[in-house]
């Protein structure tokens, strides 16, 4: 009997390792990818950077492997995190990826597609990604008493389902609850608990996924940059993405692009001040960022120029949610695009218990819309109480779901639209808007 006791625990420890650990596909380019991986909790468990082999290839192709070309050591102070990056890919190619321990045996697997390199070659691609709000993984030792925050799991399902060329979380991986957010550990146990859920893993694994800092994975109650969490905070973000490299120093802005599209996705955390007294005022940017997505703008060649941050931007509702408490900075940038004759501008947000697309009118340009995700898995709000006067009919959406985005069109008539999906996969409301409705100046 003694001798099959060892084989069974061999068994049990790696049916808990493969349990234990899991990865993300993270920014993905036409000839490199990133891959996130999370690794097991004990620390005896733990490969190091050499011991781990990570593989991928064309699919269908499993002889023409390719090595990682990197992988950072993994440690206790970064969530026994790492990245591995595969370098001398293909444009337009979907891949599969495995990663192995030393002995061979497979941690985890996933696949990507990388981007196609069309410029002089053809007409741009049509392509869909999705934008996703606040994601609650229940715990009951942490969640409020006599409530079930977070629930409808199954629109992981119709995510991957929707197969969208990547997904742009745009509220977090995982609400940070009360008592985390005053300790270290308590961040970065709570992101832990989003990677160990296998039904966010699949989602995670199926496309490219860039992340967006937002008052969820920062502290809902003070996303200012005199928080104490603001260190934890950030380094949690950097650890559990593999997003591009930032533009800014200091905050987790970057840009990528896909198609005719360019992507500008910011930080209103890291280097928000809420303090309005005297010549201080409230900001989410900060100057550096602010002057880096003004320069970005002007210089882009995009005919989509889609700025992605947590706060809504059009909302006209002056509120701590909303880039509207920073009156001057949105002023600032409002002025520059009407200046500059800025066309292609979208927003994309989040930070609402509800979803929305909202509609601002001004004088002398065309409309900039802001199109705002609902909560993926955190509870919805019961009815929207602000009073958005710029919100489109119809578009008011309090239910689970996600944003999905599709540019399409021929070379001449691109257009972008927006349509919310629920956990089901069902379409509950969608608008689009014609690529030369957004470059009308009078």
């Amino acid at each position: 009997m003694k001798k099959h006791i060892l084989p069974l625990l061999i068994l049990l420890f790696s049916l808990q390792i493969s349990h234990a650990a899991s990865s993300s596909v993270g920014a993905v380019d036409m000839r490199e990818a990133k891959i996130n991986v999370c690794l097991p909790d004990s620390l005896e468990t733990q490969p190091q950077a050499g011991d781990l082999r990570a593989w991928c290839h064309p699919e269908g192709k499993p002889e023409s492997k390719k090595t990682a070309y990197s992988v950072r050591t993994p440690s206790p102070l970064n969530g026994n995190t790492t990245e591995c990056v595969f370098e001398g890919l293909s444009p337009n190619t979907q891949y599969t990826y495995v990663v192995e321990d030393a002995k061979g045996q497979k941690l985890f697997s996933g696949s990507f597609k990388t981007k196609p390199d069309y410029k002089d070659r053809t007409p741009p691609p049509d392509f869909t990604f999705a934008v996703l709000g606040a994601n609650y993984v229940n715990d009951k030792n942490f969640d409020p008493p006599f409530r079930t925050p977070g629930a409808e799991y199954e629109i992981y399902e119709a995510l991957k389902n929707a197969k969208p060329d990547f997904a742009i979380w745009a509220d977090g991986l995982n609400v940070l609850r009360n008592a985390d957010v005053g300790s270290r550990s308590g961040i970065f146990s709570r992101y832990r608990s989003a990677r160990n859920f296998e039904k966010i893993n699949a989602a995670l694994e199926s496309q490219a996924n860039y992340a967006v800092m937002s008052a969820s994975n920062f502290g809902k109650n003070n996303p200012d940059s005199a928080s104490a969490s603001k260190s934890a905070a950030v380094d949690a973000f950097k650890s559990f993405w593999a997003n591009p490299e930032p533009s800014v120093e200091g905050v987790q802005a970057y840009t990528f692009e896909y198609s005719d599209a360019q992507f500008f996705v910011l930080d209103d955390c890291s280097a928000r001040s809420n303090l309005d007294y005297k010549q201080d005022k409230p900001y989410m940017l900060g100057a550096a960022q602010t002057r880096w997505l003004k320069d970005a703008l002007e210089n882009s060649q995009a005919k989509f120029k889609i700025v992605v941050i947590n706060s809504p931007f059009a909302n006209p509702v002056k509120s701590k949610s909303n880039f509207t408490f920073a009156a001057d900075e949105r002023k600032e940038i409002m002025d520059f695009l009407l200046a500059k004759k800025i066309g292609g501008i979208v927003f994309l947000s989040a930070n609402k218990g509800y979803g929305e697309i909202t509609r601002l009118v001004r004088a002398g340009a065309y409309p900039i819309v802001d199109a705002t995700t609902a909560p993926l898995t955190n509870r919805p709000a019961a009815e929207i109480e602000e009073l958005n006067y710029f919100r489109m009919p119809g578009s008011g959406i309090t239910k689970r779901a996600f944003l999905q985005v599709k540019i399409d069109g021929t070379e001449n008539e691109r257009a972008i639209s927006f349509t919310f999906i629920d956990s089901k996969g069902k379409p509950l409301f969608s608008t689009s808007i014609k690529e030369a409705e957004l470059y009308k100046f009078e």
